[in-house]
């Protein structure tokens, strides 16, 4: 083989895949490798990804030896890269660096809001149910299945609220956007709470007055200031932010 080849990107790249290339030995990669390296650069092509599954695990130290950098991992596989052009800066993308977390304010008909605390982390006060997106998950979805996990309590999205936007995450150069979204339970008849013995230390609906007369270290200030949010959107009359599908054809993707 004289050169790796690949799936052409729209950017003047190419995408390379280890599964198409179990006739190349260990012994033989590198020479092949700078072979390729070379005919890029001769074609102009610019970035090269390389999709490395983990049964080719062995290609790695021969990559990072001829410049290619990890960009991703996935338990099984890791993605490396390596930007062709020497005379102008790299414009590969980052992998994505923030994570989706959603949060859920449930208020039933008397107005009650639905609280819960966490069995471990950082903060244990009272809190809205919420937590991490998975993938392929709508915001929306996220907050109801959270408030279903740790709550025991279905429910009906509403409207998205507001989101915080934070640069610093649990691991380096991370940030993270965290969603509050409005719901309400599926059935009025049907509302105790039923905490999680996995991740929920305790769960119950507070009144006002209730969540009121708590203090500072047992409900932070942050989720005062949602509750706010909440009865200036509610005093507003305003249906709030929904949720619409659209598709884009040149694209080929759906949204929503």
């Amino acid at each position: 083989m004289s050169r790796l080849e690949g799936k052409t990107d729209v950017y003047g790249g190419i995408l390379l895949d280890s599964s198409h290339f179990r006739n190349i030995t260990a012994d033989s990669a590198r020479a092949v490798l700078e072979t390729s390296i070379q005919s890029w650069r001769k074609d102009d092509v610019r970035g090269i990804w390389f999709h490395v599954d983990i049964q080719d695990s062995w290609w790695v130290p021969i990559l990072t030896e001829h410049g290619f950098q990890f960009h991703h991992a996935q338990p099984t596989h890791v993605m490396l890269t390596k930007w062709i052009p020497t005379s102008r800066p790299s414009s590969l993308p980052l992998y994505p660096f923030t994570s989706i977390g959603v949060g859920g304010i449930v208020v039933n008909e008397k107005g009650e809001i639905l609280l819960m605390k966490e069995q471990r982390g950082i903060y244990l006060g009272w809190k809205f149910p919420g937590g991490s997106g998975d993938p392929g998950e709508e915001i929306y979805e996220t907050a109801t299945r959270e408030v279903l996990e740790e709550t025991g309590v279905e429910t009906e999205f509403v409207c998205l609220l507001t989101f915080r936007h934070s640069l610093t995450y649990r691991y380096p150069k991370t940030a993270d956007i965290y969603f509050l979204c409005v719901l309400k339970p599926k059935d009025e008849g049907n509302i105790t709470p039923k905490p999680c013995q996995h991740e929920t230390a305790d769960c119950r609906w507070f009144s006002r007055e209730e969540i009121n007369k708590l203090p500072n270290e047992e409900f932070h200030e942050f989720h005062r200031f949602i509750i706010d949010r909440y009865d200036k959107w509610k005093e507003s009359g305003r249906n709030g932010i929904q949720f619409q599908s659209f598709e884009i054809p040149q694209m080929k993707r759906r949204f929503g």
